[in-house]
């Protein structure tokens, strides 16, 4: 099957969706639940009832999450520092925290305390994912598998 491509927008287009399926080959959904419980748990503790919604919710930014950390992996394979690729990503990543904790308000209230603790674990929780993309796509083109 031969694929042609009539302009540049769509070979770079072309060429993030097949980087991108081969990066999320290595991704768990096992482990981001994981992960899910081991930050978010102490927000459940009086109700269950919407954790499946923001399960899901929170699966999604941490695949969004590992796919920009992955994209941004290149510029270390061209010799950048990760504090100036940190800094470069700075703004979609904050995107992204500051969208899972929009979400988050969405299904749950709370003291003033306790949601300034939740906007942090949803840091945390896209800063984690955002890393590990961050080191396997760095992985993959350190082994030219990109």
């Amino acid at each position: 099957m031969a694929i042609v491509l009539n302009n540049f927008k769509e070979k770079q287009r072309f060429k993030k969706e097949t980087f991108e399926r081969k990066v999320l080959r290595d991704l768990s959904l096992a482990t981001i639940k994981k992960e899910f419980q081991r930050l978010f748990q102490p927000f459940f503790q009086y109700s269950l009832l919407y954790q499946n919604d923001i399960e899901d919710a929170c699966i999604d930014m941490a695949i969004d999450s590992y796919l920009l950390g992955a994209g941004y992996s290149r510029f270390a394979y061209h010799g950048e520092t990760l504090e100036k690729i940190k800094e470069r990503a700075y703004a979609k990543q904050k995107a992204i925290a500051d969208g899972l904790f929009e979400y988050w308000q969405f299904w749950c209230w709370g003291t003033e305390m306790m949601m300034e603790s939740l906007h942090l674990c949803c840091e945390a929780f896209v800063h984690i994912w955002w890393m590990e993309g961050y080191k396997n796509g760095e992985k993959r083109y350190r082994m030219k598998l990109q």
